[in-house]
Parts: C-alpha cells; structure tokens; sequence
C-alpha cells in the first residue's frame, strides 16, 4: 500500500514522534511505499522513507497548524495514498494515532467560555471533531481505555472505530550492555558521588508532566535524607520557570537539567527512581521505561500506563485528588527500601507483559481496514430534501430500495402502547423480534406549551435515536437502534420512526427488588445502577423519567453471575425524552438522581445501600461527597420527597432522612 504518515512536527525526543518513526519502519519492513509529511523536522531523517516538509509558518502555532493542514491536502491529492495515518488532529484523515489527550475534555472541563471563543479553541476543537464525531469516517488507534471514553463522552463515537494497541516500547529505549558501567558513566559525567540518590524526570512537556510538583517534593523529601541526593531533569523545554522554582526552595544546586537527551538506557541506569506526577498523561512510556530498566517509578493516577506500576508492585500510584503530601509519601518511602528488591518484578515484567507489539499492532489494524472495503457496509443513508432514513445491519438487506415510511406503518403486530402523538408496536422480521416506535406530530400546542415552560419539546424519534447511538459509544447496556427516519416538515406535523431490537428474558428492576435479593447480589446491583448513573452523566446525558422501572435487568445473566461471578446485563431503556449536552445542568442532575431515590422507596434498601451508591457513582470517600455536595444531597431528597407525595398523597418514610430534614 501507499501509506502517508502526517505530523506536525518531528524531534527525535518526542514519545509521538518515536512512536510514528517506529510505525514507519515496521511499514516499511512489510513492504509498504511510506511517505512523511510534516511541517518542522529535527535531526537525522531515515533512510529508504521519504520525508516531504509541508510549508507553514516558522512557528508551530494555531495558524501554522491550519496552514499546514490546508496545504497538505492542496499539494497531495488524496487519490496518490492508499490510506492517510495522521499523528495529530485534523481532517482528511483515513487513521488517526491517539497520542493525545481529549481537547474538548480540557476546554469544557477545565477552562472558561472565552477560552473556547479564542481561535486557538476553536481550531483545534473543530479538528477534533473532524476525527471523533459520529459521522466522520476516521479510525482511531486508542492508547488507553480510559482516554477512549473521554472522547466517547465528549464526541459519542462509534466503538467500533476504536482499535486499542498495546505498548509499543523500543528495547533501544531501556537497554544497555553493561548497566553498572552505564551507571557509572553517567554518575562520573554529572560530578555525583556514587551513593548518592538520584530522582530522575524524564520527557518534554514540563509542565503537564508536573516538574513543578516533582520540585516541590524533592524539596522536602531531600531534608529526611542524610546522603548526597539530585533531581535530574530530562527533556526539551522551558527550562526557566523551573530554575526559579529550585532556586527558591533553596535546592538550584541539587536541580540539573539536561536537556533533551538519546542515551535514555544509560541515564535510567543512573537513577535510583523515577517521579512521574504527571497532570495529564494519555500513556506515558517513559513509566514502561523505567520499569523494563528495573526502576521504580512514582506517578500519578492520570498517567494512562499507571496501572503497570500497580500490577507488577514497582513503586507507588498516587491517587486523585492529588496532595504534595501523597507525593513526597510515596517518593521517601520508595527511596528508603532496599534497591535490590525491584529486579525481580521488573524481570517478570519483561518476560510476561505485552509491552513491545504497538507498532506491529497498529499495523495490523491498518491493513485490515484496507481490506474492509470490500465488506458490506453495516449502515445505510438515505438522505433527500424531503426525508431521513438510516437503516443498519439486517435492516439493509431487508429494507433498502423499499418505501421505508409506508412499509413502517404498514407493519403489523401487538401495540405495547397507544399515546395521542405516538405509538410503540413489537413485530417479528424472519424470526427476530423488534419493536417500531412510530411518532405522528405533537401538534402546535403540545409545542407551545414546553416553549411556555422553557423547555425544548420533543418532536419525535431523533431524541431516542441520538441517545441511544451516545449510550452505545458509552458501552452503558441499552436498546439496540436498527433503523430511524424523519420527514422533514412542519415540526408540528413531522412524522418519524425509530426500530429497536427487541430484548427478551429481562425484567423490570423495581420488579426484581419487590421479592427477597441476597446482600451481596443487591450490592452488586446497586454498584452497577451507580456505575450506569455515573457513566450516563459524565457523558453529558439526562434521562429526564431515571426510574428503576426503566432499568431492564438480564434474568439468564443473573444466573451465570451467581454461578461465575460474570458481570450482569443491566440495560436502560426509554430515553424518548433525554437530552444530551457537554454537561448536565445541576437543575436535570437533580431531577434524575431524585427520579433514581424515589423509585426506590419502599423496596427495602437501607441507609448502607445508599451509602454504596453514592461512593461508587461520586468515587470519593463519603466525607467528601457530603462535603462536596451540601446543597446537591438535600435538593435530591426533597424532590424525591415531593415527587412520593405527588404520586401516593403521603409523607414518604425515607432513608438518609437527615438530607430531606435539613433542606426543609
């Protein structure tokens, strides 16, 4: 194949730039034709692999960035590659490489509504989205699980378009022939006494990386420690603000940069641990590195590769949210234990964990995707002036070429339910059950009336459709959507369908918990209700009727837990109303968890139930959850509260009813 590998920039210190160089090679090994493109290179360029610089500005900015992609799609047509893998965002991409983090995870999480107005912003979140949103085409080679579902959260992508990889370290990167030599070299060449005790900081990127806290620490923890101690800093950046830093805390002398450097073997080697307590860290290689050297490491819990540390027991993960105190802890406590006592798990290490594959991975991936052209697609559309129509897997072969709208109204079979402006039917397609939601119109008065409340009316299927389809890039168990179409008309009057799988061999939760549940069976239940709670919200998406009555529970798949621990089928159903947004205002956060409470009164759950829910869908200690939501807690109860009273004429008997107390 005719392969283009395109990426802004190349320095020969950078972990994306080694990983999309590594890439290149194995392509080039199995015979590919590989081109490069980018718009900066530094350092030696490879041999037999063209390396093609793209004009832009001279330096990297935003404008550069957008220059550079412009340019690259005029100057290479896109007929010339057989597939384009980009190393950073843009449009035009057939794979993307996920070496960085989620954007618009950081714009809306984390910054202000003028910081996403700024060009910079909106550049970049516009690349983004042209990688990650649902209709776009681009694979994606995922790193980590846990940054796969910030961009499912943030974009709702397919699942399907993820292809996780595993490690990809390079032997060169963490081995060296003589490591008591290598250690001693660069002891000699840094003027350190050989007992001395080196923190070793390793990677460009200072301050995502957390150099600042690794400063501080080294700070305190070198004042409990009588031999000679240095903090070695690795990596091309900004050297200036941390000098400041060191020369205040009064360690300038014992702070040494290097720069970036290529004999990573050697200098791992040299250093007693690694510190690592990374702000944001999609992967983080340099932790493997360190490990296969047979160094322990002390990280941060957002680094994506620090799991390994945790597993192969070589050093300390410190957890959110993150304190000095956690980090000097973890580093004195690290630095005080027997040096000898990390060979063996690091030995284990390297023989057992799949840490050295990525390249070959991913170019597994992409030679399969260039096969899957020739597959039948699993999604059909359909899209004209005056109709919608989306049809997916045995939908298509069944129903492409046909008058779709007619033959859904035409369908015959039990009606589950008969509403003014809608109607839910089940029928049967060569054997296979589904259910057809047919929406009518709501009429000018049904719209009227939520625009008069400040609410957005639901006009018909495409509300389900759409949640459905976020559930799914959110893997939280729900309907299966088959097939969708509107007619584009007045709002009032717009007819439109949506065509589920059917579920069967499930029952209501609320029905499930009216009859006698063993403890350790409800407590699993209720983790997972908060998981799905938990999941669903951080995606941005309010059910607006969350009842137990809408959880649908996978009786087969009770039995096999009970007989092999295997993880039930909890599935949510019903999202006719939800909403979706990049965040759920408090006003729907408390309408649903209220929904959840009062659904479950009188079902027997106690004060420890709720309790377990609330650590397993918050993930903080219960001090800080009542700390953190002082106002939150209360307004729930009280809705849920009101909500019992509504429904059953009554004053409810409620647990956690110091919550309700305190808000009256």
């Amino acid at each position: 194949m005719r392969l283009a590998f395109v990426i802004f920039r190349y320095f020969p210190y950078g972990g994306l730039q080694r990983d999309m160089l590594a890439m290149a090679r194995e392509a080039q090994a199995r015979g590919h034709d590989v081109s490069i493109f980018c718009g900066e290179w530094s350092g030696e360029k490879p041999k037999k692999i063209k390396v093609q610089l793209i004009s832009s500005s001279d330096l990297f900015t935003r404008r550069s960035a957008k220059h550079f992609a412009e340019n690259f799609s005029q100057q290479f047509a896109r007929n010339n590659f057989d597939m384009v893998i980009g190393f950073n965002k843009m449009p035009g991409l057939d794979v993307y490489f996920s070496g960085d983090s989620c954007f618009a995870q950081k714009a809306y999480a984390e910054r202000s509504i003028f910081y996403r107005l700024t060009a910079r912003a909106r550049l970049y979140l516009n690349y983004e989205n042209a990688v990650f949103s649902p209709s776009a085409k681009t694979h994606i080679l995922s790193l980590t699980a846990a940054e796969q579902k910030s961009f499912a959260r943030c974009y709702g992508t397919p699942p399907e378009r993820f292809h996780p990889l595993p490690p990809g370290i390079l032997p060169a990167q963490f081995q060296c022939r003589d490591a008591l030599a290598a250690r001693s070299k660069i002891r000699r060449e840094l003027g350190v006494d050989p007992q001395a005790k080196i923190v070793l900081c390793l990677g460009s990127g200072f301050r995502t990386k957390g150099l600042d806290r690794s400063i501080a620490a080294f700070a305190e923890v070198r004042a409990q420690f009588q031999q000679p101690m240095l903090l070695l800093v690795v990596g091309a950046d900004k050297a200036k603000p941390y000098i400041a830093q060191a020369q205040r805390l009064g360690i300038s002398e014992q702070v040494v940069f290097l720069g970036g450097r290529t004999d990573i073997a050697d200098i791992l080697q040299a250093a007693d641990v690694l510190l690592h307590p990374a702000y944001r860290e999609l992967a983080g290689n340099v932790i493997l590195e360190a490990m296969l050297a047979g160094k322990p490491v002390v990280a941060s819990d957002v680094c994506g590769f620090a799991p390994y540390v945790r597993e192969w027991q070589m050093g300390a993960v410190v957890t959110t949210p993150h304190s000095l105190q956690q980090f000097v802890s973890a580093l004195a406590q690290v630095l005080a234990g027997d040096p000898l006592r990390w060979q063996a798990p690091a030995q284990q290490f390297a023989l057992n964990a799949d840490v050295f594959s990525r390249q070959a991975s991913a170019l597994d991936v992409i030679e399969s995707l260039s096969h899957k052209t020739q597959v039948p697609a699993s999604e059909w559309i359909d899209e004209t002036a005056s109709h919608k129509i989306i049809l997916r897997d045995e939908m298509i072969a069944n129903w492409q070429g046909r008058d779709i709208f007619a033959r859904v109204q035409t369908l015959s079979g039990p009606v589950a339910r008969e509403l003014p402006d809608r109607q839910t039917m089940r029928f049967e397609l060569e054997g296979k059950g589904y259910y057809r939601k047919l929406h009518r119109g709501v009429g000018w008065q049904e719209i009227f009336k939520n625009l008069l409340q400040l609410r957005l009316p639901v006009l018909g299927a495409k509300n389900e459709w759409l949640a459905l389809n976020r559930l799914r890039a959110l893997t939280i168990p729900s309907l299966e959507p088959v097939a969708y179409g509107e007619q584009k008309t007045s709002p009032a009057l717009k007819k439109s369908f949506i065509v589920t799988r059917e579920l069967s061999g499930v029952v209501q939760l609320d029905h499930y918990f009216q009859q006698p549940v063993a403890l350790a069976e409800k407590s699993m239940l209720v983790r997972k209700l908060a998981d799905i709670a938990r999941e669903l919200h951080l995606g941005g998406i309010n059910h607006r009727d969350f009842y137990l009555c809408h959880f649908m529970l996978d009786l087969e798949s009770m039995k096999r837990w009970r007989s092999q621990g295997v993880e039930p089928n909890l599935y949510l159903v019903d999202l006719h109303r939800a909403q979706i947004r990049r965040q759920v205002p408090r006003r729907w956060l408390v309408k649903d968890l209220s929904g959840l409470y009062f659904s479950s009164l009188g079902l027997g759950f106690s004060d420890r139930d709720y309790y377990r829910f609330m650590r397993s869908y918050w993930q903080l200690p219960l001090r800080e959850i009542f700390q953190q939501n002082r106002s939150l807690l209360p307004a729930i109860a009280a809705r849920a509260a009101k909500t019992y009273k509504r429904d059953f004429g009554i004053e409810p008997v409620m647990p956690l009813a110091e919550l309700y107390v305190k808000d009256k």
